[in-house]
C-alpha cells in the first residue's frame, strides 16, 4: 500500500477518534455530575453551537454558570456554587462583577461605545499607560491595539519582519500563542494540528527550540550531583550557540555570516502548557542572545502579566528589557482587548493602513483596562497578590507531604501549577490520576483546567483578589479529591 494512502487511512481514523458522536455525548451527560437545570441547558447548548468548543476538552460538560458572587464564587443555574480557579482564563484578574470595572462600562455604555478602530480619549489614556508601565529596551514606547492575544501575536510577528527584513521566528516547544492560522504555526503544542488538516497551520520561517524545565528536562535527567536548574539552562545555551555558529543552520543566511532570524517570540512562563517556569535565568539567556545576534525579543505577556505572579510582568522577574511585549486577557477587565507593545522604532517603520481590526482599542474595553491598570499597577496590590500565593501555595505544599500523588509545584504570585506523578522518583506522570482529581473536584464545587506535555499538570488560575477562606475552600476539596484519587489508583 502506498504511504500516502496509508496516511490518508491513519489521518481519516484520528478524525473519527476525535468526533463527538451522539453516543459520545449521552455518556458526557451520564458521568457529569451537573444538576437537572444545568444539562437541561447543556442539551440546548449543544443543539446549536459547534462541537469544537474548548469546555468540551476541558470537561465532560462545563458548569453552567449563570452568575458570581464576592468576585471569586460562581453560580450555576441549579444554585451550585463554584470555587473560581480560571478566572476566565486569566481574564477576571480583579474577579467577577469588579465595582470599580462595572462602573465605568456602565458609564461610558451611555456615553459611546464604539469608535472603528480611531483614536478616542480612553484609548490614548491607555496607551499612555502601558508606554510608561511596560519593560521596553530603551524606555520609549509605542502602542499597537487590537482584540485578542492572536490579534497581537500576528501583528508583533509582521512587524518583526517588516522591521527586520528577516524570515524566521524562534519560539519554545510548548508555548501558546494563539489558534488563529498564523498564530497557530508559533503555537509547539501538536494537540491542536490535527483540526486545521489537511493544510496544517504551517510557516516555514518558525522553528522550535526546547523549553528549560528542569523537572522534566527535555535533555535528560541531570547526572548526579549537578544542580537540575542550572544544567537544564546550560544545555539550552549550548543548543543555541551550536546552531547560531554552525554552517548549515537554519539560524544562518545560506551563503553568509547573517543571521536569517528576526525575533524570539516566548512565553516567560509557560502557561497552556501547564503553569510551567523555566530555569531561573531563561529570558536572561534569551536577552544575551538576542543582543548577540541582533534580534528582536518578543515576550508573550498575555497570561503572566498584569500582576498574575505578583509583579507586573513576569518579565520583571529577571529584570529584563524587551523589544515587543504582548498583553491581553486581564487588560479589558472581562472585554476583548490586547496590546502591542514596542520600541518605537519597529511601529514606526510602518506606513498608515498597515494594521487595522474593526473592534481594535474598542471604547469600552479601554475604559475598563484603564481602571485594571490603575489597580494593577499600584505596589500595595501587588503585595497583596504575592501574600496571596505565598498562602496558597503553603497550603498547597503541606498537601504535597500527604499526597504523593503530588509531584511538583510551580509558583510565582498567583501563578501556580501543579504537576501529577505516579512515582515523586521516577516522575512517571499520572494523566489518568490527574482526570479523575479534575472530575471530582467539579462535583466537589471547583473548577480549573487541566493541561500540561502529558495531561498531568493543574493551572490554578484564581482572581488575584482571591480571599483567604475560599484558598482554604479549594485546598479542602484538593485534600478531599487527591485521597479519592490515591485510593482509586493506589498512589500510597
Amino acid at each position: 500500500m502506498r504511504r500516502s494512502k496509508v496516511f490518508e487511512q491513519q489521518f481519516l481514523e484520528q478524525r473519527r477518534r476525535l468526533q463527538l458522536t451522539q453516543e459520545k455525548i449521552e455518556e458526557r451527560f451520564r458521568v457529569a455530575e451537573l444538576g437537572d437545570e444545568s444539562k437541561k441547558w447543556a442539551r440546548r447548548w449543544l443543539a446549536v453551537e459547534s462541537y469544537g468548543q474548548v469546555g468540551l476538552a476541558l470537561f465532560d460538560l462545563p458548569p453552567i454558570i449563570e452568575r458570581a458572587k464576592d468576585g471569586d464564587i460562581l453560580i450555576d443555574v441549579d444554585g451550585k456554587e463554584y470555587v473560581d480557579l480560571l478566572a476566565g482564563f486569566s481574564v477576571s484578574a480583579l474577579g467577577e462583577c469588579n465595582e470599580q470595572v462595572t462602573k465605568v462600562i456602565q458609564e461610558q455604555a451611555g456615553k459611546l461605545a464604539h469608535y472603528f478602530d480611531f483614536p478616542h480619549p480612553e484609548r490614548i489614556k491607555l496607551a499612555e499607560k502601558l508606554v510608561q508601565i511596560s519593560p521596553i529596551k530603551g524606555g520609549k514606547a509605542r502602542v499597537a491595539f487590537g482584540v485578542t492575544g492572536s490579534d497581537a501575536i500576528e501583528l508583533a510577528v509582521r512587524a518583526a519582519r517588516y522591521y527586520t527584513g528577516r524570515p524566521m521566528i524562534l519560539t519554545a516547544f510548548g508555548d501558546y500563542h494563539g489558534v488563529t492560522y498564523g498564530s497557530m504555526a508559533l503555537t509547539g503544542k501538536g494537540g491542536m494540528w490535527p483540526y486545521f488538516y489537511p493544510i496544517p497551520p504551517l510557516d516555514t520561517g518558525v522553528s522550535y527550540f526546547p523549553f528549560p524545565y528542569p523537572y522534566q528536562c527535555p535533555f535528560g535527567k541531570a547526572p548526579a550531583g549537578e544542580d537540575e536548574e542550572n544544567w537544564c539552562l546550560e544545555r539550552l545555551e549550548n543548543y543555541f550557540e551550536y546552531y547560531f555558529q554552525s554552517k548549515e543552520s537554519p539560524y544562518r543566511e545560506v551563503k553568509g555570516d547573517i543571521t536569517n532570524v528576526a525575533a524570539f517570540v516566548v512565553e516567560p512562563f509557560q502557561s497552556s502548557a501547564g503553569y510551567i517556569l523555566p530555569s531561573p535565568g531563561y529570558l536572561r539567556l534569551l536577552r544575551r542572545l538576542a543582543d548577540k545576534y541582533d534580534i528582536l525579543l518578543i515576550v508573550d505577556e498575555i497570561q503572566t502579566g498584569l500582576g498574575r505572579t505578583g509583579k507586573l510582568w513576569a518579565s520583571e522577574w529577571e529584570g529584563v528589557e524587551v523589544d515587543m511585549l504582548l498583553t491581553s486577557k486581564a487588560l479589558g477587565g472581562g472585554l476583548p482587548l490586547s496590546a502591542v507593545v514596542a520600541r518605537p522604532e519597529i511601529l514606526e517603520a510602518w506606513g498608515p493602513g498597515a494594521h487595522v481590526s474593526t473592534q481594535a482599542g474598542n471604547v469600552l474595553a479601554c475604559a475598563a483596562g484603564n481602571v485594571v491598570l490603575d489597580t494593577i499597577a499600584q505596589d500595595s496590590f501587588l503585595r497583596s497578590v504575592q501574600e496571596r500565593g505565598e498562602y496558597f501555595v503553603a497550603g498547597l505544599r503541606e498537601l504535597q507531604q500527604r499526597h504523593p500523588l503530588i509531584g511538583n509545584i510551580n509558583a510565582k504570585g498567583i501563578y501556580i501549577g501543579l504537576e501529577l506523578v505516579r512515582d515523586q522518583v521516577t516522575r512517571e506522570p499520572a494523566p489518568e490520576e490527574a482526570l479523575f482529581v479534575t472530575r471530582e473536584c467539579v462535583k466537589e464545587g471547583m473548577v480549573f483546567e487541566k493541561g500540561g506535555y502529558f495531561h498531568n499538570r493543574f493551572q490554578l488560575i484564581p482572581p488575584l483578589t482571591i480571599r483567604r477562606q475560599t484558598i482554604d475552600r479549594a485546598l479542602e476539596i484538593f485534600d478531599k479529591t487527591f485521597t479519592r484519587a490515591e485510593e482509586q489508583f493506589g498512589n500510597k
